[in-house]
């Protein structure tokens, strides 16, 4: 799975080497942008599968803020995104597929937690009951019991596409920070990239993009 953007104001054509008498000019801002995100089924054939994909248009027209890649890309969405996912997979026959994807936030989400503003600490300190948490005491301070809690809940609470994988026969694993290798779509990406900014100038239009 790899969600990914290309921004309208690349501003290719102002990159050049830094001399200290250059004047300095406001960039415009990003523009509009579009953004991606699909799943890659390798089912061991030499063609690849490009599932579920969804392309959308985000950033700003007119100074009006229409969708922002980080808002649009949160663990809601992607949450309701990994599981039209799920279905397309088993559509195609396959179970116990594994799902791989990296460390983005979203794809790690927990359950949210059911604490309240209005808890008393006796009912932090029953939450810890149930979970198990016996280090701490009746008389602690709800701050400290609060912290014991969210620490256990952060350590031994599986993400939520984890979970929903898991129920349905599936497995969710996430490559290692910092090895690129194990995730080919960042290669692939990469060249996308280059290819598109390799041609873009000044005159580019988002239509163009």
């Amino acid at each position: 799975m790899y969600p990914r953007f290309i921004h309208h104001h690349y501003a290719r054509h102002a990159d050049s080497l830094f001399h200290p008498e250059d004047k300095t000019t406001n960039p415009k801002h990003k523009g509009r942008r579009y953004c991606f995100i699909a799943g890659i089924l390798d089912d061991g054939s030499d063609a690849a599968h490009l599932l579920s994909l969804g392309i959308f248009v985000g950033g700003k027209k007119n100074g009006r803020t229409v969708k922002d890649y980080h808002a649009m890309f949160n663990h809601d969405y992607f949450v309701d995104w990994f599981g039209k996912l799920m279905d397309e997979v088993e559509e195609l026959g396959w179970a116990c597929a594994v799902f791989v994807m990296d460390n983005a936030k979203y794809h790690k989400g927990k359950p949210k937690t059911k604490r309240k503003g209005t808890w008393k600490k006796t009912d932090f300190y029953d939450a810890c009951v149930i979970h198990g948490i016996f280090e701490v005491s009746i008389t602690d301070l709800k701050t400290t019991t609060w912290k014991a809690l969210k620490k256990h809940l952060g350590e031994h609470v599986l993400p939520v596409v984890v979970e929903i994988a898991k129920a349905r026969g599936h497995h969710v694993v996430y490559s290692a920070p910092g090895f690129s290798e194990l995730q080919p779509t960042e290669m692939v990406w990469a060249n996308i990239k280059g290819s598109v900014g390799r041609v873009y100038t000044s005159t580019t239009t988002f239509q163009d993009v």
